[in-house]
């Protein structure tokens, strides 16, 4: 089944193949073959030749400008304020991206130019990543690193692992879809973990709750107690319940919801529902994205997701097959560097839920809140462990007048700063003065002293070394 909103619901064919096809050279994130990895610079760098060649001999730190996505579902204050911009119509700052995904790469300063990061990439693969990590990751930068500020919330979603990315992007490219087609589920072939970090009290939906939870919650609404047996809950009694309740026809789901939605604004009534409770997002949600005649599946999800509440700090890791959705709040988020969404409701953008559903994992279970963890011999700089192989999230905190001294073993790594007045200085007398708000990027194994002239907090995503 897949849905088109607007409150209508609409029927997708797939079109029939069209004469033009994507070859991998064109793929995004592709494998690129040794050949094509390296091309003369002076048919693809829009910055001093001279000067590249000068950074390309012996690289420094570089300034980076990132890119702003004005999703509708963002605040309107959290990245202007961060950034010092004005917003004076009030429009929507979603997420600052910090990365070299070609749908918004942030550039990089060179002498008096700037380039793009995944052109800097394609053209300095090696002295920005390491030969190591520029081969196991096929001469493509491997994280995006954003800044995410939620004022509604997002869709319900899941991401691939890398065989179904590959498969479903294949699946696509045969149909003849256009990478940049509103039917399209796969805009490239990789998977897309990542881990979002709490910058304020953030709240999300992730993961199936506990079985024992799900079976109380299930059986005590009158409007979902039919669709499951007297007896205890199994977890293939519950995948069904979700496949079912997601495959439902629209009048069946408008027949459930609505009366259901109705019981919880009078309930609200008598006792208002705080952010704790997953009646008071059920309630904006509705509000955000159903109609009268056509209330969002995506609602069911509210109930049947753990409900997460993380404070400043904490952090949350997403595998691929994870349901989720953020809810409210501002937070630094990194991933593989993929823009692969599968969506199932609360969206106005395209919902395919038989896709969807045919990535899930259907782990039920508390969630895991990951706290900073800090570096071995450090007092001023702590991470994030994860499983992933493309990034690593750190956060370093410097009071006035301190500073951290990072040697030759690091991988790449891009920085926000997030608070305070600092300066880098690497190598050959390289120096970059940052404020809050504003990015850097520091190639592979590039040692460098980062003293603060105010207390200071930055972000780093990094390759892991």
């Amino acid at each position: 089944m897949v849905l088109n909103r607007r409150c209508v619901v609409e029927s997708f064919q797939t079109p029939p193949a069209r004469k033009k096809r994507y070859t991998r050279f064109r793929i995004v994130n592709a494998r690129i073959t040794p050949a094509s990895r390296r091309m003369p610079k002076s048919e693809q760098l829009p910055v001093d030749a001279a000067t590249f060649e000068e950074w390309d001999r012996a690289p420094y730190p570089l300034r980076l400008r990132g890119g702003v996505q004005h999703y509708a579902w963002g605040s309107t204050d959290a990245i202007p304020e961060l950034l010092g911009q004005a917003n004076p119509k009030h429009e929507p700052f979603a997420e600052l991206w910090l990365g070299a995904h070609p749908d918004l790469p942030a550039h990089a300063t060179i002498g008096s130019g700037e380039i793009a990061l995944n052109r800097l990439t394609g053209a300095a693969g090696p002295v920005l990543l390491g030969e190591t990590a520029f081969e196991q990751f096929d001469g493509v930068f491997p994280f995006l690193m954003k800044i995410l500020s939620a004022a509604k919330p997002l869709s319900i979603q899941a991401h691939p692992n890398t065989e179904q990315a590959e498969s479903g992007f294949a699946r696509e490219n045969h149909a003849g879809l256009e990478l940049d087609d509103p039917q399209r589920n796969y805009k490239d072939d990789k998977h897309k973990p990542e881990l979002i970090s709490a910058l304020e009290d953030f709240y999300a939906l992730r993961g199936f709750r506990p079985l024992d939870e799900l079976d109380r919650t299930v059986h005590a609404m009158l409007e979902l107690s039919d669709l499951v047996p007297d007896e205890t809950l199994t977890h293939d009694g519950m995948v069904e319940l979700y496949v079912d309740l997601m495959q439902l026809p629209q009048r069946e789901v408008n027949r459930r919801l609505i009366p259901l939605m109705q019981r919880l604004r009078i309930a609200n009534g008598d006792r208002e529902f705080g952010k704790a409770d997953p009646e008071y997002w059920a309630i904006r949600a509705d509000d955000e994205f159903s109609c009268d005649d056509h209330k969002d599946r995506g609602l069911f999800s509210v109930f049947l997701l753990n409900l997460v509440h993380l404070r400043p700090g904490q952090g949350m890791y997403l595998p691929a097959g994870e349901p989720h959705s953020y809810l409210e709040g501002t937070g630094v988020e990194i991933m593989a560097n993929s823009n692969n969404v599968l969506r199932g409701g609360l969206t106005p953008k395209r919902v395919d839920v038989e896709e969807l559903l045919s990535v899930l994992t259907f782990e039920c279970g508390k969630p895991t809140v990951l706290e900073l963890k800090r570096d071995r011999g450090s007092g001023t700089r702590a991470r994030y462990v994860t499983p992933a192989s493309e990034f690593e999230l750190s956060r370093v905190q410097l009071n006035s007048g301190e500073r951290q001294i990072a040697d030759g073993t690091h991988g790449a790594e891009l920085g926000i700063v997030l608070d305070g007045d600092l300066n880098i200085d690497s190598r050959g007398g390289s120096n970059l003065d940052l404020k809050r708000g504003q990015s850097f990027l520091i190639p592979y194994g590039i040692p460098y002293v980062m003293s603060a002239r105010e207390a200071a907090t930055v972000f780093i995503g990094s390759v892991p070394s």
